[in-house]
């Protein structure tokens, strides 16, 4: 019985660690109380890829949830036809 229990828990642990190597995010730790206005933000991430997000705090969220990272950008670079988020 105490070989199950070690063999349970070294499986628990490399799946954990595994998760944590493959950018899981623990989404319950976002505090995604966003306001539903504010001024909007640019931000642009590693890949080049702009987004419009309704608020800092949204593309804070976004961060948070996602595993590709937005940084802020001047507005001026994304265009209208960027997606909005």
């Amino acid at each position: 019985m105490a070989r199950y229990t070690v063999i349970l828990a070294l499986l628990a642990f490399v799946l954990i660690v595994g998760a944590q190597a493959a950018g899981y995010k623990d989404v319950t730790k976002c505090q995604c109380v966003c306001p539903s206005k504010g001024p909007l933000v640019c931000g642009r991430n590693s890949r080049g890829k702009f987004k419009i997000f309704g608020n800092p705090c949204a593309m804070d969220c976004h961060n948070c949830r996602n595993k590709d990272y937005y940084a802020e950008t001047d507005f001026s670079n994304c265009s209208v036809r960027t997606q909005v988020g």
